[in-house]
């Protein structure tokens, strides 16, 4: 996971998931020993956060490769996402 994204206030709890025993692994990371496998879908705060942070990436790339933008900033937020690049003083979309 990015350090310094936002966090939800609803993820926000006095126990970590860590502390709670759970650990959040990207879907190409292979399971180590047992596991107990949990999905959040987009009504859950987990579920958006993931849904939006990929979102994202996928918009930064896109920028990057169509209109060859520098990418700037680009989180998650509380109601969605963002990417702030920039492009340069003489560039012109079709």
């Amino acid at each position: 996971m990015d350090d310094g994204l936002s966090i939800p206030e609803e993820l926000k709890t006095s126990e970590s998931k860590e502390e709670a025993g759970w650990i959040d692994y990207d879907v190409t990371r292979p399971f180590e020993g047992s596991v107990e496998l949990k999905l959040f879908t987009f009504d859950t705060p987990e579920g958006r956060e993931t849904f939006w942070h990929s979102s994202a990436h996928v918009l930064g790339e896109t920028l990057e490769l169509e209109f060859g933008v520098h990418l700037c900033h680009g989180p998650p937020t509380d109601a969605g996402f963002f990417y702030d690049s920039y492009s340069g003083k003489d560039v012109r979309f079709l």
